[in-house]
């Protein structure tokens, strides 16, 4: 019998520099306890990074707690460093749990909703 966790194997994290000097963290997958350690790692190598993070989220249909404290944590340390963190393209689902949390009107985090969202232009490339 498994105890702990079971890992997704749905899920990926990916971490890029953008060209206007920040860093992208794209979540492909649930945040949430069996993957939060996952995207901690790459909040902390974006963090680490000069410029805006952007948490990239159309590709996430959930977070639970879990994921939520990690994106608070992430907006804490950003603001400690003068900066303020963005996440775009927040599905509908995940939007009303932002929103019930308090995450939407919260001062040191900016939401964009999916419908905002630049599309991704042809080939994947910015």
């Amino acid at each position: 019998m498994q105890s702990g966790p079971v890992p997704h194997t749905d899920f990926a994290v990916h971490v890029a520099p953008t060209g206007q000097g920040g860093t992208d963290v794209a979540i492909f997958g649930e945040l949430d306890l069996a993957t939060v350690e996952r995207v901690k790692a790459a909040l902390s190598e974006a963090i680490a990074a000069e410029g805006q993070v952007v948490i990239d989220l159309r590709a996430c249909g959930f977070v639970d707690s879990k994921g939520i404290a990690a994106l608070v944590e992430a907006a804490l340390r950003l603001s400690d460093q003068g900066r303020r963190l963005r996440l775009r393209g927040v599905q509908p689902r995940v939007m009303r749990t932002l929103g019930i949390a308090g995450l939407t009107k919260w001062d040191l985090l900016e939401v964009e909703p999916e419908s905002e969202a630049e599309p991704e232009p042809e080939g994947g490339a910015k």
